[in-house]
Formats: C-alpha cells, sequence, structure tokens
C-alpha cells in the first residue's frame, strides 16, 4: 500500500467512491511550500480544478489515504495527460507528525491565469476539508470565495 495526498475533490470520499477508487482514510497531513490553485479549466467540473503550485512558506492541507492500486484514480485524474502522478513529502499527523513519502497530482499543463471553480465542485471541496484544521479552513474558504463569490 502506498500514500496518496488528497487537497481538493478526493478529500471528499463520496465524490472519490464514484470513481471506484479503493483507498482507506488514514488521516490529514500537510504539504509544505506549495499553494493551492485553480490551474485548470474542466468541461466536466464546469470551472477550475485544483492543483497545488510551488509557493515557498505557503502550504496545502489535505486527506491521506493508503491505495494499493492507482490504476483507478490515474483514469480519474486523467493521468498521465491532464494530472500527473508525482511523490511529495507531506506531514502528517496521525503517523507520528514524522515526514512521510506520499503521491499526489498536479496539472500538467497549467493556465497561466487561475480559472474559478464551479459552486458544486467548491462544495464537493470544502465538504472534504471538514477534517483540516481550523486555520486551514478559514484560509480555504477566502481561497474559494475569493475566486467564486459566496457560495456557503
Amino acid at each position: 500500500m502506498s500514500l496518496y495526498f488528497a487537497y481538493g475533490s478526493c478529500m471528499n470520499q463520496e465524490d472519490l467512491a464514484r470513481s471506484r477508487v479503493q483507498a482507506t482514510y488514514v488521516g490529514t497531513a500537510v504539504l509544505r511550500n506549495y499553494r493551492l490553485a485553480f490551474s485548470r479549466y474542466s468541461t466536466y467540473r464546469g470551472g477550475g480544478v485544483a492543483d497545488i503550485v510551488r509557493e515557498p512558506g505557503e502550504f496545502v492541507e489535505g486527506v491521506l489515504y493508503e491505495v494499493g492500486d492507482f490504476h483507478a484514480l490515474d483514469r480519474r485524474e486523467g493521468a498521465p495527460f491532464v494530472y500527473r502522478r508525482r511523490k511529495v513529502r507531506v506531514y502528517p499527523e496521525s503517523l507520528g507528525g514524522r515526514w512521510r513519502w506520499a503521491w499526489t497530482y498536479e496539472v500538467v499543463e497549467k493556465s497561466p491565469v487561475e480559472i474559478a471553480p464551479s459552486r458544486e465542485y467548491a462544495l464537493l471541496i470544502w465538504e472534504g476539508a471538514r477534517a483540516l484544521s481550523l486555520e486551514y479552513r478559514r484560509k480555504l474558504k477566502e481561497n474559494l470565495l475569493g475566486r467564486m463569490g459566496e457560495f456557503l
């Protein structure tokens, strides 16, 4: 089993399950020196979709899963053409707080300008973020509101 760090709609376990991804929830984790961005338009989602962008001093919180087979997840994410799977170093709260390697996905061809997510997609992310820290959820809410107006 490998660790998978989800920071967008895959934090929402119901949305993740629709793709028939076999994933076991482990806990939450932090990816340092990255920020959350919406750098690609998705016809399926009707707006911008989540991405990670390197940004010193910033951080992204997310949900950590154990995944045995990444085939269904790769299909869901359009890997390797839409998103690419890559290893990142995360700091999980549930595994003793020591950094661990985990797989995550990042957009392959990033738009030079960010694209507002649809209301439905933003709500999937928001609902999936329930386990994250209050500080990060405030930051996430500001990020989502700033991109698409009031939705909560």
